[in-house]
């Protein structure tokens, strides 16, 4: 997804060309910048552009993408309007694996700024996305892998690129100066995306070795809070350069530059070994552990620290700048359930059942996988185990080349990181009628331990935390049980910040907000760990839900006898499933 950071804008919404991906493989990225009117010469179509701009994204003194900005005058059903283009590239490395990320926008505005239509897409290694958007009096209506959504979003509420940037070039160039704009983001359509800036100071600044006299701006917006964008123009508004220090990534950089310097081949940053977090000790033998308890730290004092408080995981203490939370870890029997699959479509657990964006549920392929991982089991705890099992065995490609894919994409390529396993694990439990979410957070390599699908880099004596996600599946109110297929297992080295049904059309923008809003400077200590022997012993629960419906009667799933036909997914002998697609 796009980092939505300010004032430097070839799109509103977008800003960078940055794909920040820790252990979790998560995607972030692109920045965009938008001067003053330019006299750029018409770049081969029939029409001028009403500007034209491309930069060059430097991460950390790495070359590692560009990108274009375009906008001409177009006729629109309401009247003249404009059109942007905005493409991108950015070609990343994590722990030496190194992909390619493409994106490209298109928006259409009125001459008010009031967005009409949009489409945007990202392909790279494992990850293939288009969303198109229309508008419908005050909705915006969106599409995106069969799921559609309607946001009600005012047509002068979220404003297009081409406004924006004639909003930013009338802002005056004088210290103190404010201003606030409600734009809109092609990748967050469901609401404005507010950006607030102030110009600080004119001041005397080299800028790729030329030393020159610039306006410095301050900006962030409400989809990033607290990350501050730091922008540089000239006195006719025409930006320059803008620095964004992406929390534990790194400084990027980006300079408005000609087409031919943009359009060389970059050299790729690494964006991976900078956010693994080693604690002052090592976790002794995680899976053997019952409980620890950890102290999260920052050394901004003002930042308050959220993670997850329910359920395995709660909060003992909080103050600003730390807090100390608890896992434990106690496996949930299969005997203290009384309900079996597939479960009911009920209003409270539908987010958790539906097919979406990332969890193509309805999908011939993710059906067929999941009764061959499933099979005839019924009692969702073994369900969950079973799952778990077949995600690890299955994906045979583990490596961290490929983006964020889809839980369909996955069963093509049998490919991916962390992200990879847990979408799959949690769109195979949906189809077999098995309520499942994600989760985000920190997930513990010991010492020396290196797994592909998360990253080596653990070879201190501490070991490392690091970005990761793994799956849940619902077996009764306020239970879930882990399923973490890219370790070997859920143990208390797993720290969750975010817990989503990834429902949304679009998920990954509000899924990766709160992650970066720790990775600056964050410390994790190891106060106490309690052996899994020494644990007190958990009493014997029934839950008690609502029946489930009979296995014919599921829109979801039914088991599969022994005999019954599937879908040519792939051969699959009686243990690990080892052999590619069809």
């Amino acid at each position: 997804m796009h980092l939505h950071l300010p004032r430097l804008q070839l799109q509103p919404g977008h800003k960078g060309i940055l794909i920040v991906a820790a252990w979790a493989g998560l995607l972030t990225a692109p920045v965009h910048l938008a001067p003053a009117d330019s006299s750029a010469t018409d770049s081969g179509g029939s029409q001028k552009p009403v500007f034209e701009e491309w930069v060059v994204v430097v991460l950390d003194g790495s070359p590692c993408g560009h990108g274009s900005t375009i906008t001409t005058a177009v006729d629109t059903p309401s009247g003249p309007g404009f059109r942007t283009v905005h493409e991108e590239e950015f070609v990343a490395k994590r722990d030496n694996e190194q992909f390619e990320i493409n994106e490209s926008s298109t928006i259409t505005e009125d001459s008010d700024g009031g967005v009409l239509d949009f489409v945007e897409t990202t392909s790279g290694k494992g990850s293939n996305v288009e969303m198109k958007g229309t508008r419908e009096g005050d909705d915006l209506v969106v599409t995106s892998r069969g799921q559609t959504a309607r946001f009600h979003v005012p047509r002068l509420d979220a404003l297009g690129p081409e406004k924006v940037r004639r909003l930013c070039n009338a802002v005056p160039l004088k210290p103190g100066q404010t201003y606030s704009f409600n734009t809109f983001s092609s990748e967050y359509p469901q609401a404005s995306v507010v950006e607030d800036g102030t110009v600080v100071k004119e001041e005397i600044r080299a800028v790729r070795g030329n030393v020159r006299k610039l306006w410095k701006i301050v900006s962030e917006t409400s989809m990033t809070p607290g990350m501050l964008s730091t922008s540089w123009v000239d006195d006719q508004s025409n930006d320059v350069e803008n620095l964004t220090v992406i929390p534990g990534i790194g400084d990027l950089h980006e300079y408005v530059t000609d087409r031919a310097e943009a359009l060389r081949p970059p050299k790729g940053a690494e964006i991976f070994t900078n956010d693994l977090i080693r604690p002052q000790q090592a976790l002794p033998s995680p899976h053997d552990l019952g409980q620890a308890v950890y102290r999260l730290s920052t050394v901004d004092l003002d930042k308050k620290i959220d993670v997850w408080n329910q359920g395995e995981q709660q909060i003992l203490s909080t103050e600003p700048g730390s807090c100390e939370v608890q896992v434990t870890s106690q496996p949930i029997s299969p005997d203290d359930v009384d309900w079996q699959l597939p479960h009911e479509d009920t209003p409270e657990l539908h987010p958790y059942l539906q097919s979406s964006t990332y969890l193509e549920v309805n999908s011939i392929r993710i059906q067929a996988l999941a009764r061959l991982a499933v099979g005839q089991e019924q009692n969702p705890v073994r369900a969950a185990h079973k799952i778990e099992d077949f995600v690890r065995a299955f994906i045979t490609k583990k490596d961290l080349k490929v983006a964020f894919a889809s839980a369909d994409e996955t069963a093509k390529s049998r490919e991916g990181d962390c992200t990879e396993h847990a979408v799959l694990c949690a769109a195979l439990g949906r189809a077999a009628g098995l309520p499942t979410r994600c989760v985000v957070g920190f997930g513990y390599l010991p010492p020396g331990e290196d797994n592909p699908a998360v990253g080596s880099g653990a070879g201190s004596d501490t070991g490392a935390f690091g970005f990761h996600m793994w799956a849940e599946a619902w077996v009764w109110p306020d239970e879930w049980v882990p399923m973490d297929a890219a370790l070997d297992g859920f143990d208390v080295g797993h720290i969750a910040v975010v817990k989503t049904a990834l429902s949304e059309i679009n998920p990954l923008v509000d899924l990766n907000a709160p992650i970066l809003q720790m990775m600056e400077n964050m410390h994790i200590e190891v106060l106490k760990t309690v052996d899994r022997k020494d644990m007190p012993p958990v009493p014997h629960r029934i839950a008690h839900v609502k029946p489930s419906p009979a296995p014919e009667a599921s829109a979801h799933f039914s088991p599969a006898p022994a005999a019954a036909p599937v879908p040519p997914v792939y051969v699959a002998p009686a243990a690990a499933p080892t052999s590619p697609p069809d």
